[in-house]
């Protein structure tokens, strides 16, 4: 698959190695997201040697993939500054330090960014990590970052739509012009090229937009947790556009098509206690290991493919938690390659 970071290759996102680990028909895996550490923490998540120290172990215990937010300002109103450092930058060095799990945005707020910038920085951590890269976009919700960038927030869905445009076509054409509302590309061309025919695009939340135009325009939908039965409709409801937005498509491998992942995310205060029942947070559960075991098992059933994992709500260290997510957890719901 791989081909010239100067060429357009013809070859499919979702087989690459970050992709395949972490999605598949039918099975369930786990990811974690960035700054890995808990209330119960000394510092902020800047501590480069412990992330990466935590990343290790949760690629080494079967974690699928780590995440990181797409945060460019700090708004003390959203009760956490997030993700101190920019996720290119910051993924890039993770990926320098870790060698088989998968790498995501969770998600890159499009409308504040150019998409230009965003195709190149795309594919450039697709081929520095080895096809190990999952880009989530989404549209944004913090008021004062539209402000800051000079953009309407009212109008983030219609600008969702344009830069995603533009970012594909820079990402899967060679020497082809395009003309948008931003800009002009003419006689110029987008390097490096993706290590597949584009990088894998993850829809993150509703994105502004139809159901449908998620389906026809991502390789998957990363969106947020409900009620359980509003969940299992939800997921019905996605598999169903899938199919319809698919069926034009040929692909030899039934596993990938119509094939789309549904993914979540999911807050944890892990118990010490392992059987101690859910009782609610915000986004989430404090809930004991066991009980987890048994309502992630239910989510798998219902066609949830993926749990992204936020552990800032827990009461013990970091590294205690994912000790016993490995221990536990994981072994239930293991990535799905090496």
């Amino acid at each position: 698959m791989t081909t010239s970071p100067l060429d357009v290759s013809d070859g499919d996102p979702r087989l690459l190695p970050g992709y395949r680990r972490t999605f598949g028909a039918g099975h369930l895996t786990l990811g974690l997201g960035f700054p890995l550490r808990t209330r119960a923490d000394q510092g902020d998540g800047s501590d480069l040697t412990e992330q990466i120290e935590v990343a290790r172990a949760a690629e080494a215990g079967g974690f699928s993939a780590l995440y990181a937010r797409d945060i460019p300002l700090r708004v003390p109103s959203f009760g956490d500054v997030g993700q101190i450092y920019d996720p290119w930058v910051f993924l890039t060095y993770v990926a320098a330090h870790t060698s088989r799990i998968a790498l995501g945005t969770a998600a890159v707020v499009l409308p504040v960014r150019h998409p230009l910038h965003v195709a190149k920085s795309a594919a450039s951590l697709d081929r520095l990590s080895g096809g190990r890269f999952l880009l989530g976009v989404a549209s944004g919700d913090r008021p004062e970052e539209f402000r800051a960038f000079g953009l309407e927030q009212g109008r983030r869905g219609e600008s969702f739509r344009e830069n995603l445009t533009v970012m594909t076509h820079a990402l899967t054409t060679e020497m082809r012009g395009i003309r948008w509302s931003g800009g002009w590309m003419h006689s110029a061309d987008v390097v490096p090229k993706p290590t597949a025919s584009t990088v894998p695009v993850i829809m993150t939340g509703s994105c502004q937009q139809s159901i449908s135009y998620l389906a026809a325009h991502g390789h998957g939908w990363l969106t947020y947790p409900r009620d359980f039965d509003v969940q299992r409709r939800t997921v019905a409801r996605w598999r169903e556009v899938v199919a319809q937005s698919r069926e034009t498509e040929s692909d030899d491998d039934e596993v990938f098509s119509p094939f789309a992942p549904f993914a979540q995310s999911l807050q944890i205060d892990l118990a010490d206690d392992p059987d101690e029942a859910a009782s609610p947070i915000s986004f989430g559960f404090r809930i004991g290991h066991r009980r987890l075991v048994e309502h992630l098992t239910d989510l798998r059933g219902i066609g949830v493919n993926h749990v992204l994992l936020g552990l800032a709500a827990s009461r013990r260290p970091i590294r205690d938690v994912v000790a016993e997510f490995v221990d536990h957890v994981v072994p239930h719901f293991p990535a799905l390659a090496p």
